[in-house]
């Protein structure tokens, strides 16, 4: 039912499959010599600003019965709300529009009334619930045209069903390896900012899908949750201190990591220098000549390379298993031995740049077919996930 387009609220789907779909399309692009224009368009407290009576409209025309549109209606109408501050309450008003949040049905009636968003543009497109991007590779002034068209067909769509594009936060960016006059975007008339990076979904992507930009932006982050630690918990239990790291520091590190995963060697030192620095204060230790590689091992500590390396892994493992992605995004192998393959070999990529070679898909193709036979076929998660630590 749902658009293949989106990502958000549906099962084995997540901001990973949808940044993943998004930079390899990118990469490819990029790979052939090539450049492709992104518009990154940004709703207006699109939650809020579902209009009750539209959504029951849709509803209607998906052919829901008769009950359940008077048992939905009865949910989402007649709802109030007021503002409580020092015991004393506002008047009380009327919610007018948007979907219920912190229920069950909120997301899914969101879903519902944005599905058909896709249709109306002939560009690829790409939604996690309300994160919209937009984009198309570019090869000649009408691929610019049509991206231009697309953006008017969705102010369009728009209009027409209530829901409002935040303007000024909607930023276009162009994908390319050099420089180059970049063309100008409107929306409702006004002109879109170029920007060179954007942080879609939680993962900085830049206009020549370097990870370095990203990369350094988390090592900041997590190097300041972990100044916190130091400064407020040095006196605390090692234990605590442990759990600390995974859930603050570690964390900040990991988020999405099978996408921008690194291959230059002074970015991955760069990371695993936060886990050294980690582990002295876990079992505050910073004498210089003490073993970091023992403390990390005394608590069990993976290298951050190697905990990235499994992730791409699982990543992949779930592609593999998923019908829609697997389609989407891998390629059969051009020959498999009896002898030296498992029957679950892919095929690999044949890459022009570093930078591709790098990305997710041609890196782990690799990484999957060199896998035993007995560990790739295994098909639930959780047993592949302990047979790759193993």
């Amino acid at each position: 039912f749902f658009h293949p387009a989106q990502h958000g609220f549906r099962k084995s789907y997540s901001c990973e499959t949808q940044l993943l779909l998004f930079t390899h399309r990118l990469h490819t692009i990029l790979d052939h010599r090539s450049i492709a224009d992104c518009i990154f368009l940004d709703f207006a407290k699109a939650f809020d600003k579902v209009c009750h009576r539209l959504l029951l409209l849709k509803l209607r025309m998906i052919g829901l019965d008769t009950n359940v549109l008077r048992w939905l209606e009865c949910f989402l109408t007649g709802r109030q709300q007021f503002v409580s501050a020092n015991s004393v309450n506002s008047c009380p008003h009327p919610v007018l529009s948007g979907v219920p949040q912190g229920t069950v049905l909120g997301p899914l009636l969101f879903l519902i009334f944005i599905n058909d968003l896709p249709n109306c543009v002939t560009s690829s497109i790409h939604l996690f619930a309300d994160d919209c991007v937009l984009y198309r590779e570019i090869i000649t002034e009408d691929d610019i045209q049509a991206i231009q068209a697309d953006i008017n067909n969705i102010s369009s769509w728009c209009e027409t069903w209530k829901m409002t594009l935040n303007v000024k936060k909607c930023k276009f960016m162009r994908i390319s390896r050099t420089t180059c006059d970049l063309p100008t975007y409107h929306l409702n008339n006004i002109a879109l900012e170029s920007v060179t990076t954007y942080k879609y979904l939680g993962i900085h992507i830049t206009c020549n899908l370097s990870w370095k930009t990203h990369v350094e932006f988390i090592i900041r982050k997590a190097n300041r949750m972990l100044g916190y630690l130091k400064r407020n918990f040095h006196a605390a239990p090692t234990d605590t201190k442990l759990l600390f790291y995974k859930t603050l520091v570690r964390s900040q590190l990991e988020y999405g990591s099978s996408i921008w995963d690194p291959g230059i060697k002074i970015l991955i030192n760069q990371i695993e220098m936060i886990q050294n620095n980690a582990a002295r204060f876990i079992f505050s230790n910073y004498n210089r000549t003490s073993s970091i590689s023992t403390m990390k091992s005394n608590l069990n500590l993976l290298s951050l390379a190697s905990r990235r390396y499994l992730a791409r892994l699982c990543m992949f493992h779930k592609i593999f298993h998923h019908n829609i992605l697997h389609d989407q995004l891998l390629i059969p192998p051009s020959y498999v031995s009896s002898r030296l393959d498992h029957i679950h070999k892919v095929g690999t990529f044949i890459c022009n740049t570093k930078t591709f070679s790098d990305s997710f898909l041609p890196r782990t193709s690799v990484d999957w077919n060199r896998l035993p036979s007995s560990v790739a076929m295994i098909t639930q998660p959780s047993l592949f996930q302990s047979a790759i630590r193993n």
